[in-house]
């Protein structure tokens, strides 16, 4: 059943295809029917929304009552693309075995699967405006990275800086903006990252700027720390997200992650 609740839009969602765009990075494709396409059609691209993973071999989604309650698993991901043409939602996930649902999901998924989808209604932008863009994040951000480089205009200088889990995971990116980029190659994110301290070696843009970092909890937060107190950054020039936190699963770590 399709809900429009507190400008929440959310539905079932069948598998059509699954890609392995990189060897840790998993693109799935769902199939979209016409009254889907208007359900979502007011949705921001590259925006946060949550999955809601059925029991293994289940033929419907429970998605949550009034209390609360499910039994379904609950997630947070980024809708990467709608094509409203081909009738298509694309969400990617990070390959890292059974290591959680949702990576374990994605690597089992199959045509005909289904996966509950809910997304809030926005038309606000992912970024503000600026002159120039940098934009940080591990494996977690590709894609709204992604989805923010390919919103970005001609003319703006973005420079971003990406860890994967090595140079196979290298993936393509699109923007009309002027983008340079530089990979850092992690093949254990679950025990350290190098981003904090690598960003910290590298020049910063000046001006009307602004920063998007997006990364495991202690990262992020080393970053925001960085930012704001060494590079007296103000609150409006920059902004970390963290979508994880080493060693503890989404529903544990989500309190702290909310921390600032």
């Amino acid at each position: 059943m399709d809900i429009i609740q507190k400008k929440i839009v959310r539905s079932v969602f069948t598998v059509k295809e699954k890609i392995f765009v990189t060897p840790h990075y998993i693109r799935v494709i769902f199939d979209m029917s016409d009254e889907q396409l208007v359900l979502f059609s007011e949705v921001t691209i590259g925006r946060n929304n949550k999955i809601f993973i059925p029991p293994f071999g289940a033929g419907t989604v429970d998605f949550p009552d009034e209390t609360g309650a499910s039994s379904s698993i609950r997630r947070t991901y980024t809708t990467r693309h709608i094509d409203f043409g081909k009738n298509e939602m694309w969400i990617d996930f990070v390959a890292h075995g059974d290591n959680g649902p949702a990576s374990s999901w994605a690597q089992r998924a199959e045509a005909g699967h289904i996966l509950g989808i809910a997304m809030k209604v926005s038309d606000k932008p992912l970024l503000p405006e600026a002159d120039s863009y940098l934009l940080i994040g591990d494996s977690t951000a590709i894609p709204v990275i992604s989805a923010m480089l390919e919103q970005l205009p001609e003319g703006v200088d973005v420079k971003a800086i990406l860890e994967v889990h090595g140079p196979e995971d290298e993936i393509g990116l699109s923007t009309r903006a002027d983008l340079r980029v530089e990979w850092l190659h992690n093949p254990d994110p679950s025990r350290e990252s190098e981003l904090a301290s690598f960003v910290s070696t590298r020049s910063l843009p000046q001006g009307k700027r602004f920063a998007y970092i997006a990364a495991e909890y202690d990262t992020a937060k080393a970053l925001r720390q960085y930012f704001k107190e060494e590079q007296n950054w103000s609150a409006t020039e920059f902004s970390a997200v963290s979508y994880w936190k080493r060693g503890e699963a989404e529903e544990e770590s989500a309190a702290t992650r909310r921390e600032k």
